[in-house]
């Protein structure tokens, strides 16, 4: 069960306001947090290469801006082979850095980063588990099996781009839904950290010719498609399936022996409660060691399918 160290609501709201300074690298799906921030009245700081409405294109020129920046938070939103290099970079100037799914290449790797920023606190963003309803669907799945499906109809994610290219992406399906499905493992079974997949299965069954569309981003015929696009893992009580095509109608849900409870994309309010949670948690070292136990579960896990 994931540790919530909740205040009152009131303290909660006015834990985050004109003085929280938040940074945000990739104005893609980081654009999100964006909203979240200006929202709650935060300074709000956005680099992205490619954005030319971001206010830098660089990070070095953020930081060279002010050489005594400090920000409160930071989201870490580019492309998966470039998380490493700009977390261990952003830590150095950040009090909490925000990792997108799926961290980065390998456990390794991520407790190499821990290490070297032990005055920084690092983690997975893992937004599903502060969902409203999470003590609801936890109540029906203590009651046998469970099935957890991201499964799409036709959003493969830019066919051709870094999404679809292993060397970039560290893998397709598996490393861009899968986190989700294993990090709703983690707040509905108390004894998540001692399961291990019973089996586990990542296919590629599309080519990038056999493509004529995407309702997720325009397909690129000259790019690369060398990914696992279907991913498989049995964990025993726990059934997980992520798919890209599946060429049926969508299934994104969390099936229990008795109820079903549809997903769809998360809200907004999970990923702001997420954000205020672990500010509030700045100094519960309990908290950031259970967020380190979750992220490398996770990593293991992805890194062995």
């Amino acid at each position: 069960m994931v540790l919530l160290v909740r205040r009152q609501l009131t303290v909660r709201l006015n834990s985050m306001h004109s003085s929280h300074k938040a940074l945000i690298i990739g104005t893609g799906f980081g654009s999100l947090y964006k909203s979240i921030y200006e929202s709650m009245g935060c300074q709000v700081t956005t680099v992205d290469i490619a954005d030319p409405q971001a206010d830098y294109q660089y990070v070095w020129k953020a930081l060279k801006a002010d050489s005594n920046a400090r920000w409160n938070t930071c989201h870490i939103t580019t492309p998966n082979h470039t998380h490493y290099q700009l977390a261990d970079l952003c830590a150095n100037f950040c009090d909490i850095v925000f990792v997108e799914k799926p961290g980065v290449d390998n456990p390794e790797l991520w407790e190499e980063l821990l290490a070297d920023h032990p005055d920084t606190r690092i983690m997975m963003t893992k937004n599903n588990q502060y969902r409203d309803n999470v003590h609801q669907i936890r109540e029906a799945a203590n009651q046998g099996k469970v099935n957890i499906n991201w499964i799409n109809g036709n959003r493969i994610p830019k066919p051709g781009s870094w999404f679809t290219t292993k060397k970039l992406a560290f893998g397709g399906v598996s490393r861009d839904l899968m986190p989700h499905l294993l990090s709703w493992v983690q707040v509905l079974e108390p004894d998540w950290m001692h399961m291990k997949p019973k089996f586990s299965r990542c296919d590629q069954r599309w080519k990038l010719k056999d493509l004529t569309d995407s309702d997720y981003g325009a397909i690129d015929k000259d790019g690369v498609y060398d990914v696992d696009d279907s991913c498989y893992i049995d964990l025993g009580k726990f059934s997980l399936h992520a798919d890209w095509r599946s060429d049926t109608s969508d299934d994104i849900a969390i099936h229990t022996d008795k109820v079903s409870f549809q997903l769809g994309l998360c809200p907004e309010s999970a990923y702001e409660e997420m954000i205020r949670i672990a500010y509030e948690n700045l100094d519960n070292d309990e908290f950031w060691k259970q967020q380190k136990d979750m992220d490398l579960w996770i990593h293991n896990i992805l890194c062995n399918l």
